[in-house]
């Protein structure tokens, strides 16, 4: 058994296409096929089901699966480990990350942060929201998660960063003038527009419920969507107004006005560890950085 047929392997049950895996790999389709076909040889078992519309794992090809994966995350610790005698600042950190991170934090920290350890290599991972993010570190898919408070798996946290919600308002709207000398809104006058959020199932749509319940209103959306730029390019054209966290704010479009809420809210931003691992240097220096830098100024 070849480390090149693992690869090949795990790359085209990822992919679901022989084509797409050559494509990642950076080798012909008829290498890759060749190599899953001879390592099916080796162990006596079909490991995938060929069809027109690709593949998809037999049941031992499953299985299997799960022991390929461990193999190529061993190898990578070895890597890592040798790296890390080679020198006091290699290594590999594997971030996973919610999408506001990714866009407008991670790219700071990873440059200042590789100023110090040049040598360490950051690896970003973008995830749809939180709990993914949190899922990949709990699986050890991840070293380090930016996520949000509270979490959904127990993880050891830094905070990192509190990240203001704002409100958006519409060009046309009546509250425009009033929020640049005033940019506090009242609970009157935030009830009195209508709303575009994230859908239920988003944290972010679960904090800003909370937050109007807390003061005994209900949240009802008049629409709810996924993306921020999305929600923001609706504020811009009309349809109304949007609570967001500045994370989630890549631009602002002409016309549009920043005010705040009548009390503030905030979420906070966590790097997070699996608990009680035991994390390589990389991680470490990471982590330490995080601790003694202010976020905020870079």
């Amino acid at each position: 058994m070849k480390l090149s047929q693992i690869k090949s392997f795990v790359t085209v049950a990822r992919c679901g296409k022989f084509s797409q895996a050559a494509i990642e790999l950076d080798l012909s389709q008829p290498t890759v096929s060749h190599a899953i076909a001879t390592l099916e040889d080796d162990l006596g078992i079909q490991l995938l089901f060929r069809g027109k519309k690709g593949v998809n794992l037999t049941p031992a090809g499953e299985s299997v699966l799960a022991h390929c994966y461990r193999i190529l995350q061993s190898i990578e610790d070895i890597q890592q480990e040798a790296n890390r005698y080679k020198s006091l600042g290699g290594g590999k950190v594997r971030i996973s990350t919610f999408r506001g991170a990714a866009a407008q934090l991670l790219p700071k920290i990873r440059a200042n942060f590789k100023t110090k350890y040049p040598q360490i290599e950051i690896k970003i991972a973008e995830e749809k929201d939180c709990p993914q993010v949190e899922q990949m570190v709990y699986e050890g898919q991840a070293d380090v998660g930016f996520t949000t408070l509270p979490t959904s798996k127990d993880l050891e946290t830094i905070e990192v960063l509190r990240d203001d919600y704002i409100v958006l308002l519409p060009p046309d709207s009546d509250l425009g003038f009033s929020v640049v000398n005033s940019p506090k809104l009242s609970w009157t006058q935030l009830l009195s527009i209508p709303i575009i959020s994230y859908p239920n199932h988003n944290s972010c749509f679960r904090e800003i419920k909370n937050y109007f319940k807390a003061e005994g209103y209900q949240f009802q959306p008049c629409e709810q969507v996924r993306e921020s730029d999305t929600i923001i390019n609706l504020v811009a054209t009309g349809s109304g107004a949007a609570i967001l966290p500045q994370l989630s704010v890549f631009h602002t479009p002409e016309g549009v006005t920043v005010g705040q809420l009548p009390t503030p809210l905030q979420r906070i931003v966590v790097a997070a560890t699996p608990k009680d691992a035991d994390l390589s240097h990389a991680v470490w220096a990471l982590l330490d950085f995080l601790k003694q830098v202010d976020i905020s100024q870079i």
